[in-house]
């Protein structure tokens, strides 16, 4: 896994020319309000919806840091680099990712301010199309798709303590002989090793280091994605939206959601981790004050 990421490190360094230089972005970014609204259904089926909404999944179900998350930002002037590694740094261990403490660490994590995000993946898929080639259909077409921002993990399916199947002599791995699980509990888990965030330069104008860093980790630590269906959310991950009103950074479902992430059963089926994460938001809304009432 560490060389896969260290060769993808150099892949990018080899793409530089379309990377934004010099970039500066506003500095601030603080968290904004959170209302967990129930609405018809309630807080816990409002929670649920929405966590439905941006998820994506890797063989039906959610993918997750195991290893410590090493972040770095290429496009920016230092100072914001920084700010936005560091700001990235801090979220993920406050909902409960591993953090490589290491300045000198191993990618894993890599943000890419670009002049232009299509031609960057075009360049990608021409020269090392082997890096999209296992992708699971979420992560390839959150790669692929047009838009400002385009964003994919690399994961690895593992067994239930964590551990890759046996390889065999045509190089798959193969969980044969372990425990099948069970309903509320199957044989295999799914880690992501490694992350990609590509943003148009232009898509920065106007958004703070915080909102950046918050973004990203919504993308990379949970492989969250833009709320489906249209309609507004309260969550950083409308920040590229031209019609929302956005929050300054992770709002509180955001964080709840995130922390459900690393607190859910890593080889639970999809269904039982997406109600856990659920119900973190709703605990999280009424301890805080903010969950509503339905109406």
């Amino acid at each position: 896994m560490r060389k896969l990421a260290i060769g993808l490190a150099f892949v990018l360094a080899t793409i530089s020319g379309g990377v934004a230089q010099g970039q500066q972005v506003p500095e601030g970014g603080q968290d904004g309000g959170i209302l967990v609204e129930g609405r018809k259904q309630g807080p816990r089926k409002e929670a649920r919806r929405f966590v439905e909404r941006i998820v994506t999944t890797t063989k039906d179900q959610l993918s997750r840091f195991n290893d410590p998350v090493c972040p770095v930002v290429l496009g920016l002037t230092p100072p914001y680099a920084k700010a936005i590694v560091k700001r990235f740094r801090e979220v993920s261990a406050e909902v409960g990712a591993q953090v490589d403490r290491d300045e000198k660490c191993y990618p894993n994590v890599f943000v890419i301010v670009a002049a232009d995000a299509g031609a960057i993946i075009a360049q990608l898929r021409e020269k090392y199309h082997g890096f999209f080639r296992d992708l699971a259909y979420d992560d390839k077409r959150t790669a692929l798709d047009e838009g400002p921002v385009r964003a994919w993990r690399v994961s690895e399916e593992l067994d239930q303590s964590g551990r890759p199947g046996a390889q065999g002599p045509d190089g798959l791995r193969s969980f044969r002989g372990i425990d099948p699980g069970s309903r509320i509990s199957l044989s295999t888990q799914q880690a992501t090793y490694a992350a990609v965030v590509v943003i148009d330069v232009n898509a920065i104008d106007e958004k703070s280091v915080g909102q950046i860093a918050d973004y990203v980790a919504m993308r990379v630590l949970a492989g969250a994605g833009p709320p489906k269906e249209g309609g507004r959310l309260d969550t950083i991950l409308t920040l590229f939206d031209g019609d929302a009103v956005v929050p300054e950074g992770l709002t509180q479902v955001d964080r709840s959601f995130l922390t459900g992430i690393y607190q859910m059963q890593a080889n639970a089926p999809l269904g039982s981790q997406a109600g856990t994460i659920a119900d973190r938001i709703v605990r999280d809304a009424r301890e805080t004050g903010t969950a509503k009432k339905p109406r």
